[in-house]
C-alpha cells in the first residue's frame, strides 16, 4: 500500500550530515531546488533568545541548510522572519546567532515587519476572519520558500512546528488580527496563500516546558524534513510523545486538506522513529479538569490552545504566592459550559471569545477577548483586579510585572522540570 506522504529522519551528532542525509532522502537538493533561482529560508527567530535555549531554529541548522541549497547553484538566498508581535526582527536575528551566521556565510537578512512592498492576496474560501492577507512581494515571486521550524512546546498552541512557524510570514497588523476570531483556522488560511515547497525542522534540541518564554531545552540530535507540514508536524509528535489528539489544529489541518494527519498514511525514510524517541514535558498538555481544585475551572468544549494557557496562567499564579489568596475563583474556557447565576461576576473570569455570551448573565465578569486571548492576561487579570488585553496604555505595567515575576518562575519551572525527567529516566 504506496503511503500518502514522506518524512525523512536522520539522527546524528553532526548537523550538516543529518542536513544533507534529509534531503537526500527527499529526492536531493538539486531535484528539489532549480539553479539560478531565489531560496527564501524561513526559519523560526521570533524571541530574543540564544541558540542554546532551543526557543529559534539554531543557526547552525540554518548553516547547514544554506550549505546543502548551495549545491543547487540558487541565484539568491534569503533568511526572512517576522518576529512575534512586541519583538524587533532584527533584535531577534542577533540574539539567536542568525545574524552572526548570516554575515559569515554572506546571506542576506530580511525583515517582513519593515516591508513596505507588500500584495494583498485573497484567501479563497477562508475560514478564519481573515479575508485578504498582505504579504511581501519577494515571498510571493520567489521560487522556493524553505520551512525551517524548530520543536518546541508553545503557551498558544501546545507545540510549535511546520505548521505554525508560517504564522510569521505576516505583519504585526494581521498577525493580532489572526488571534480575535480563530488562531489555528487563520494559520490555515495564510497558509493557502503562501506554502513552501519543503519543510526542514531542527530537531537537534527541543524546547519543552514552559516555552516559548521560560523553555526546559532536551537534546534530541535529529532533522527531519518533509514536502507535507502536517506529516512533519504528525511524526514530530510521535517522536517525543505529545498526544495529537490533544492538538487542535490536527483536527483543523484534515479539514481543509492541508496534509496527512493519520500516521498509517505517513512512510518514515531513514532512522528509525523508535529509535529517536524521548519523551518531552509538554505541561499544556497535562489533565486540567481536576488540576486546580482550590478554583471553579470549567474548560467544556476549550480547544488545546485554551487549555495550555491555561496551565500557563494558573501554574503561574502558584509560582508568584498569589494562588491561594485568590481560590474560589471561577474560571472559564470553551463554549460549553453553564455558570451558577448566582456566582458574583467579580469572581468570574471568562477566557477567549467563545465565553462571551455568559456576559449575558455576568455582564461585570473579567472579560479577556481572543481566540486564544494574550498569552499571560489571566494570572494578570487576577494580580490587577481588572482585564488585562493588551491595551497599549497598560504595556509599561505589563513589562514591568513579566520582569518582577521572572525570577520566581524560572525557579518553579526549573523545579517542575526536575521532576518530570527525574520520573521519566
Amino acid at each position: 500500500m504506496s503511503k500518502n506522504s514522506t518524512v525523512a529522519l536522520a539522527h546524528g551528532m553532526d548537523v550538516q550530515e543529518n542536513v544533507t542525509r534529509v534531503f537526500d532522502m527527499l529526492g536531493g537538493v538539486t531535484n528539489l531546488i532549480k539553479p539560478n533561482t531565489t531560496v527564501i529560508l524561513k526559519p523560526n527567530a521570533g524571541h530574543a533568545a540564544p541558540p542554546e535555549f532551543a526557543v529559534c531554529t539554531h543557526p547552525e541548522t540554518v548553516r547547514a541548510v544554506i550549505h546543502e541549497v548551495r549545491k543547487a547553484n540558487p541565484k539568491r538566498i534569503v533568511i526572512a522572519e517576522s518576529a512575534a508581535v512586541g519583538c524587533d526582527t532584527m533584535e531577534c536575528y542577533e540574539a539567536c546567532g542568525i545574524a552572526k551566521m548570516a554575515a559569515e556565510e554572506g546571506v542576506e537578512l530580511y525583515d517582513i515587519k519593515r516591508e513596505k512592498d507588500l500584495i494583498n492576496v485573497a484567501v479563497r474560501d477562508y475560514r478564519s476572519n481573515i479575508s485578504h492577507v498582505k504579504l511581501p512581494r519577494l515571498l510571493l515571486e520567489a521560487e522556493h520558500i524553505i520551512n525551517l521550524p524548530i520543536l518546541k512546546a508553545h503557551a498558544s498552541m501546545v507545540f510549535s512546528g511546520a505548521l505554525k512557524n508560517i504564522k510569521g510570514v505576516v505583519q504585526d497588523q494581521v498577525h493580532t488580527t489572526m488571534h480575535r476570531q480563530n488562531l489555528t483556522m487563520a494559520m490555515m488560511d495564510v497558509w493557502s496563500v503562501c506554502r513552501p515547497d519543503l519543510n526542514i525542522m531542527d530537531v537537534m534540541s527541543a524546547a519543552s516546558g514552559y516555552s516559548p518564554h521560560t523553555p526546559t531545552p532536551i537534546e534530541l540530535d535529529c532533522v527531519m524534513g518533509s514536502k507535507d507540514p502536517v506529516a512533519l508536524d504528525r511524526i514530530a509528535c510521535e517522536l517525543v510523545g505529545i498526544d495529537p489528539d490533544g492538538v487542535s489544529y490536527f483536527k483543523v489541518a484534515d479539514e481543509v486538506g492541508l496534509g496527512t494527519t493519520n500516521q498509517e498514511n505517513i512512510e518514515v525514510v531513514g532512522d528509525k522513529l523508535d529509535d529517536c524517541k524521548k519523551k518531552m514535558w509538554v505541561p499544556y498538555l497535562e489533565d486540567i479538569r481536576n488540576r486546580w481544585p482550590e478554583y471553579d475551572v470549567h474548560c467544556d468544549g476549550a480547544c488545546s490552545s485554551c487549555q495550555a494557557l491555561l496551565t500557563l496562567n494558573m501554574e503561574t499564579l502558584k509560582a508568584i504566592g498569589i494562588y491561594d489568596e485568590n481560590k474560589g475563583m471561577t474560571v472559564v474556557a470553551g463554549c460549553d459550559n453553564k455558570l451558577d447565576p448566582n456566582t458574583p461576576d467579580k469572581q468570574i473570569i471568562l477566557h477567549g471569545n467563545c465565553t462571551r455570551r455568559h456576559l449575558k448573565e455576568h455582564p461585570d465578569a473579567y472579560f479577556l477577548p481572543g481566540c486564544p486571548p494574550g498569552e499571560g492576561s489571566l494570572y494578570m487579570t487576577v494580580v490587577r483586579k481588572e482585564p488585562v488585553t493588551g491595551q497599549p496604555e497598560l504595556m509599561p505595567w505589563i513589562r514591568q510585572r513579566m520582569e518582577d515575576d521572572a525570577p520566581a518562575w524560572r525557579g518553579y519551572v526549573e523545579k517542575e522540570a526536575e521532576k518530570f525527567y527525574g520520573s521519566n529516566k
